[in-house]
C-alpha cells in the first residue's frame, strides 16, 4: 500500500535533508564548483589572448559554458551513482521493498544536486554579472538561474537512462568513463559548434546542454529567446518521460529477477 501525499512529501524532505548533510561533509567539493570555472575559463581566455582580443563578454560566455558543462555532468551521474552505490551496499532491495516510491527517493537526491549546483553557480556568477552589467545584472542572473533550473531537469531524465545502462552492465565507472567525454563533446557549451559536421550539430541540438547554455548566455546579455526557452521546456518534458519510462522498466525487472 502506497503512502499518502503528505507522507511522500515528508519522505522527500527527509531524503533531501540527508543528502544535504552528506554533501556538507565535503566543503572542498562545493568550493571546487565555485572556483574551477574561473580557472578553466580564465586559462582558456589567457591562451586565446595571444591570438585575439578577449572581451569581458567573451569571458562570461565561456564561464557560463563551463559552468553548464560541469553541472550537467554532475546531474547526469547523480541517479546512476545513487542506484549503483545502494546496490553495492546491499540497500537497494530494502528501498524497493519499502512503501515509498523510488521516484521520490531519486527525485530527492536529484533536487538536492539541482539546489547545490544552482547555489554554486549563483555564488560564482554574481560578481561577474555585477561588474559587467551593474544592478541589472542581478535581474539577468535571476532569469538565467531559472533557465538553469529548467535545463537541469531533462538531465535528470538522461541520468535515469544512464542508470539503466549502469545497472545492466553492472559497472558505473566504465559507463561514465565512456559517456562523459562523448557527452562533453556533444554539449556544445565550450566551443563554437559551427566547426562541427552537420550530423554532429543535430546531436548537439537534440541534447539540452547547448540550449541551456545558449539561452542563459542570451539572457545574460539582454537578448532572451522565447524560441529557445520553449525548446528547453519541450526537452525537459521529453527527457523526463524517457527517463521515467526507462527506470520503470528497470524497476520491474529488479522486482521480477532481483537486484
Amino acid at each position: 500500500m502506497r503512502m499518502g501525499k503528505f507522507s511522500e512529501l515528508n519522505v522527500l524532505f527527509a531524503v533531501m535533508a540527508n543528502e544535504l548533510k552528506i554533501i556538507s561533509r565535503e566543503p572542498g567539493g562545493l568550493a571546487l564548483l565555485i572556483i574551477l570555472p574561473y580557472f578553466i575559463a580564465g586559462g582558456m581566455a589567457f591562451i586565446a589572448s595571444f591570438f585575439v582580443r578577449v572581451t569581458s563578454g567573451v569571458f562570461i560566455r565561456q564561464f557560463i559554458g563551463f559552468e553548464v558543462l560541469m553541472l550537467s555532468m554532475i546531474m547526469m551521474q547523480t541517479g546512476a551513482r545513487f542506484l549503483w552505490e545502494e546496490r553495492r551496499g546491499g540497500r537497494l532491495e530494502f528501498l524497493l521493498a519499502s512503501p515509498t516510491s523510488m521516484y521520490v527517493i531519486l527525485l530527492g537526491t536529484s533536487l538536492v544536486m539541482i539546489v547545490v549546483n544552482i547555489g554554486a553557480f549563483t555564488i560564482a556568477s554574481l560578481p561577474l554579472f555585477y561588474l559587467e552589467y551593474g544592478l541589472i545584472g542581478a535581474v539577468r542572473l535571476a532569469l538565467a538561474l531559472l533557465l538553469l533550473f529548467i535545463g537541469l531537469l531533462p538531465l535528470y531524465g538522461i541520468g535515469l537512462l544512464i542508470a539503466g545502462l549502469v545497472m545492466k552492465l553492472n559497472d558505473a565507472d566504465s559507463v561514465t568513463n565512456v559517456l562523459t567525454p562523448i557527452l562533453t563533446i556533444l554539449s556544445g557549451t565550450t566551443y563554437p559548434i559551427y566547426v562541427l559536421p552537420w550530423w554532429i550539430k543535430e546531436l548537439v541540438y537534440a541534447l539540452p546542454m547547448y540550449i541551456t547554455f545558449y539561452s542563459m548566455y542570451l539572457e545574460s546579455i539582454g537578448h532572451e529567446s522565447i524560441t529557445l526557452i520553449t525548446y528547453l521546456i519541450a526537452a525537459t518534458i521529453i527527457y523526463l518521460l524517457l527517463g521515467m519510462t526507462s527506470y520503470a522498466r528497470l524497476e520491474r525487472e529488479f522486482r521480477r529477477k532481483g537486484v
